[in-house]
């Protein structure tokens, strides 16, 4: 692509591991869009609970994995997406959520509101290499990952000016 994005896929996602290339992304996909409420802007949804493929990848090949945080992305566009059964099952049919979002001065699609943002990274969560992978362990790593996304939120909401809003694991 243009921004030299790749797909979000086990084939790139072991690609890079095996060139011991690190990498970026972000779990909550269209689902996390679908439960963004502008009604409730003091919650921030994370779309990370049943998202353990990365935490099975991780486990295969024995990479670290890194909880990372953004803040202030949530107030950049303003936004309206419809709602409903049938678009939530178009929006994963077609890998995203149709809709419109404006920036400022109200243009849409345009240029984001200015915001200080923050990324805060986490220590790297070592992994064992296993060559069977269990559920089990998939769920405990997982748990570590979440347990400690939270407590970074946590550690930094109130610098960033967020001390009112909760992160919520869905």
């Amino acid at each position: 692509t243009w921004v030299k994005a790749k797909p979000v896929d086990k084939k790139t996602f072991m690609g890079r591991l095996h060139k011991n290339k690190s990498f970026t992304f972000c779990p909550g996909g269209v689902q996390e869009v679908i439960l963004l409420d502008p009604q409730k802007p003091d919650d921030l949804v994370l779309f990370l609970q049943n998202r353990k493929g990365f935490i099975k990848l991780a486990l295969s090949t024995g990479s670290p994995i890194v909880p990372v945080f953004g803040f202030n992305l949530d107030g950049t566009f303003g936004y309206w997406f419809p709602k409903g059964a049938l678009i939530e099952k178009l929006s994963r049919m077609i890998g995203f959520l149709p809709g419109i979002y404006w920036g400022r001065f109200g243009i849409p699609f345009g240029i984001p509101h200015p915001k200080k943002l923050t990324i805060v990274v986490g220590s790297p969560i070592d992994v064992p290499k296993m060559d069977e992978v269990t559920k089990e362990k998939i769920d405990e790593y997982h748990q570590l990952f979440v347990d400690e996304l939270i407590k970074l939120f946590e550690r930094h909401k109130h610098s960033e000016g967020y001390g009112n809003k909760r992160l919520k694991i869905a």
